[in-house]
Formats: structure tokens, sequence, C-alpha cells
């Protein structure tokens, strides 16, 4: 950052002051020597001029504003054209900007000219260590900084295997019990598929087993009360129909009784009929008589569509019946493949975690000596110079610049009757 100093001498200074301090300005820490700019580093230019006219300090944002430096480490500048920025520092580049103003304005005195720098390239982090990847870069950072920002040395190397065993161990056992309750489930559905009237345990589930016969019993639980709601919904609908029946059965011998009132009625209106033909009755006391029968007519047609009513409704009972009797089949017969599938699924994983595990505990011994073994960090730094990349021994204290890549490798050594013998290397 280009440093003014005796700004204070006189109005003019004061006025350039207030205008940088008005501007968008972010600081970067302190350095006792300048980072040079390097490709892809995030610039802000303040370009100023003072005008003689108003004694005031004017601000050229024309020209100004937030920037890159390109790939090939240049920056572009409105009027200017491309700089070749490569080795110069951001307080070096902000004094060639303004003389390059100056001769191309051709202008008195050169403007002021600042550059900030926003962002440097990000650093980069692989081989050993936790999280390899790209790091924000803050001046002064050392190698041991950077290990920090990527969680430090990787030692997965030495506690995969164990810890790898361990799960394995966990999920062979979450596979023999998930396979114990879906065969005691099994034998559950079977049962309320076959309507047994209790469940059969296949043999390979053993009672004395107390986690085995905690399931057993509550498949047997579950089973007693699915029976019970079957039987029940059961009962409810063939009650129904017993009452329907009951109903059609009072009707049918009311319509019997209505049948011999009305052969009864017919015969009383036949005589009538002789009688009001001889003179011997009236027309009023025949029409009284059919007026009778007619009732009873109107009665037993009334009968008849109770009975009617009463048989459609004994025949929907009947078929409420039978649906929850086919439902009842057909969703257990669904559960019993899907339970079916499942468990031949869980016996598979089982076989296949089995044999992992074994593989798993044959390695064990190399767990063991890795253990035992010691081990130690080797830095390297990628640097690119010159436009060549090229690779710098480092230890934990060297400095970093923007862009470097950080290469830090595992060397492990065996401990053996002859000394320590290195016996790999663990690099990206």
């Amino acid at each position: 950052m280009r440093i003014v100093t005796g700004f204070f001498r006189n109005s003019r200074h004061l006025a350039l002051v207030a205008l940088l301090l008005g501007s968008t300005f972010m600081a970067t820490p302190a350095q006792a020597e300048p980072l040079p700019l390097a490709p892809l580093t995030k610039l802000r230019l303040t370009v100023v001029q003072f005008v003689a006219s108003t004694g005031d300090y004017k601000r050229w944002d024309a020209l100004g504003g937030d920037m890159d430096v390109g790939p090939d480490g240049t920056l572009t500048v409105p009027t200017l054209g491309s700089i070749d920025v490569v080795g110069m520092s951001a307080d070096q580049l902000g004094a060639e900007i303004g003389k390059r103003l100056q001769a191309k304005l051709g202008l008195l005195d050169a403007p002021d000219a600042t550059v900030q720098v926003l962002a440097y390239p990000p650093i980069y982090v692989v081989g050993s260590v936790s999280s390899p990847g790209q790091y924000a870069f803050q001046p002064g950072m050392t190698v041991v900084q950077a290990m920090a920002l990527a969680g430090g040395e990787r030692n997965a190397e030495m506690t995969s295997g164990l810890s790898q065993t361990i799960k394995l161990q966990a999920d062979l056992d979450s596979f023999s019990a998930d396979i114990l309750r879906s065969r005691a489930r099994l034998a559950r559905l079977q049962a309320e598929y076959g309507k047994a009237k209790e469940i059969t345990f296949p043999s390979t589930l053993s009672a004395s087993d107390p986690l085995v016969a905690e399931i057993m019993g509550q498949e047997k639980m579950i089973f007693q009360a699915h029976v019970n709601e079957l039987d029940r919904q059961q009962t409810s609908l063939i009650q129904l129909a017993d009452l329907y029946n009951a109903e059609i059965d009072a009707l049918a011998q009311k319509g019997a009784a209505l049948d011999e009132q009305i052969a009864l009625a017919q015969q009383q209106v036949d005589s009538m009929i002789g009688l009001v033909n001889s003179g011997s009755a009236t027309v009023s006391r025949l029409n009284e008589v059919q007026r009778a029968l007619s009732d009873l007519r109107s009665e037993r047609l009334d009968v008849v569509v109770a009975t009617m009513t009463a048989k459609q409704n004994l025949n929907s009972s009947q078929r409420d019946l039978a649906r929850i009797q086919d439902e009842q089949q057909s969703n257990t017969a669904g559960l019993l493949q899907q339970e079916q599938a499942g468990l031949d699924k869980l016996v598979l994983n089982q076989n296949a975690t089995a044999r992992m595990l074994g593989q798993s505990l044959e390695a064990d011994h190399s767990i063991t000596l890795a253990r035992a073994a010691r081990t130690s960090l080797v830095y390297a730094i990628l640097r690119e110079k010159d436009g060549k990349a090229t690779s710098v021994n480092a230890t934990e204290g060297s400095t970093l610049l923007p862009g470097d890549l950080v290469r830090v490798t595992m060397q492990v050594q065996l401990p053996t009757a002859d000394g320590d013998v290195p016996v790999a290397a663990n690099s990206p």
C-alpha cells in the first residue's frame, strides 16, 4: 500500500487525506517486506488528482475500481492497458500507474494512485492432512498454520483398520438381531394367513435366549390382537345378519297372517255382493268391506317391501363379512411376500458382512504393527517462479506466499531388530 508522508503540511494534503479516508479502504497486515503481487490477486485501484482551480482533490472513478491480476501476471488498467505486475508490490504498482498516467495524459504532476490488496490467491494443502484443499492466504502465514487450517495430521492410516473391524462387528450383530425379528414376524404372518389358533415358531428361534424370548412374546401379542380384531368385526357382522334373518322371518309370519285375513276379506266381499244383488244388504255396507280388503292388501304390500329391504341388508352384511375376510388374507399375503424378501436381503447382507469381518480380522496383526510404528512428516512447498513450478523443502516455520501448494508427506518407520526402517511414505 502506498504510504504518503507529510500530508498535514497544508490544506492540499489535508484534502487528500479526507478523500482517501472517504473511499472504501481495507487495510492489510503490516509486513516486514511488501509481498509481491501474484496472479489472481484481487486489487482495488483509487486514483485522485489535485485540481488547482478549486484547491481540492478529485477522484477518477473511471480509472479506478476493483480488478484482478490475470493468470499471466498482468493487470489491465483503463487508458493504460496491460501492465506486467510480476515482482511488484502494491506500493510500487501504485507509483508505476501514477507515472504512466502522467505521461499518457500529459499532466504536470503525477496523479496519486493507491493500490489496495483485497484478497490474495489461496494456498493449497495436500497429502497426509485431515482435510486437503484450498484455503485463504493471510500475509505471514507459515506451514504449521496451513496445517492447522487443513485439520492437522491425518491419522486414519493407523486407526482405519481397527475402526472398520469394530464397525463390521456392530453391523453383523445388527443383522443377526434383525434376522431374528424377521423370522419371528414371518412365523406370525404365516399363522395369520393360515388362520391358525397359535404361532408355530421355527426351531432356529430358541426361547432360552432372552432376546429371542422377548421377540417371540411381542409377536404373540400382535398375533392375538389381530385375531381379536378380526373376530370382533366378524362377530359384529354375523350378529347383524342374524338380526336381518329374524326380521325376515317375522315379516314372513306377518305376511302369512295377512294372506289369511285377505282371503277371509275376499270371501266377505263376494258374499256381500250377492246380498246387495238380492236386496238383503246396502251398497254402503259393500263399500266398507271392500275398503277393509284394500287396506289389507296395502299392508301386505308393505310387508313385501320391508322383506325385500331386509334381504338386501342381509346380503350387504354378508358381503362385508366376506370382504374383511378377503382383505385380511390379501394384506397378510402381501406382508408375507415383503417380509420374506426382507429376510432374504438381511441374510445376504449378513453373509457379506461376515466375509468382510473375516478379512478385517486377518489384518489385525497389521494394525498392531502400525500402532508400534513411528511416523514423521516431511513438508515441501510447490511454488511458481519465473513461470516454472519449483519444489522447495520446508519446515513447520517456513513462510508461505500466495498461491503456494504445501505437500505433506508421512513417513512410517517400523521397529525391527536392526533398528527403525522406513517402509512407507504416503504422499498425494
